[in-house]
């Protein structure tokens, strides 16, 4: 249960950076007008934010007891939480956040993030599990 707890703080935590990262007003931040704009540093900085987010929760989510008669898909509801979060926080830069401006590129560099997060979990996991 004490693992638990931690790996639900960390996973907080880390959702609360994010919220504040995505605050900060920015001076300049690029906007993608072609494709390999779209590979710009603040879409590589999107893409390290919400990998962890994944990663995080989905730590969390197995450090629970009777982890599968709670929750049926644990990797799908990571990919649903982390859309939703996505979209929550674009639109908060779109409609809230002074100097800020959300667009779908930035949700799907999130996206992109997620999935990552949960395939470097998966790794991690299997990996773990072999070296036991």
């Amino acid at each position: 249960m004490k693992k638990s707890k931690s790996r639900l703080t960390a996973f907080v935590l880390w959702t609360l950076f994010i919220l504040i990262v995505v605050g900060i007003p920015g001076s300049y931040i690029p906007q993608p007008v072609s494709f390999w704009r779209l590979l710009s540093p603040d879409k590589i900085v999107h893409i390290f934010l919400f990998g962890p987010f994944a990663f995080l929760l989905l730590r969390y989510l197995f450090s629970l007891p009777d982890l599968h008669s709670k929750i049926k898909f644990p990797f799908l509801l990571t990919l649903f939480l982390g859309i939703i979060y996505a979209t929550i926080t674009e639109l908060l830069q779109f409609f809230v956040f002074v100097g800020r401006n959300g667009n779908i590129y930035d949700a799907i560099a999130d996206t992109v993030g997620v999935i990552t997060g949960i395939y470097i979990y998966q790794k991690w996991n299997r990996k773990k599990d072999n070296d036991v």
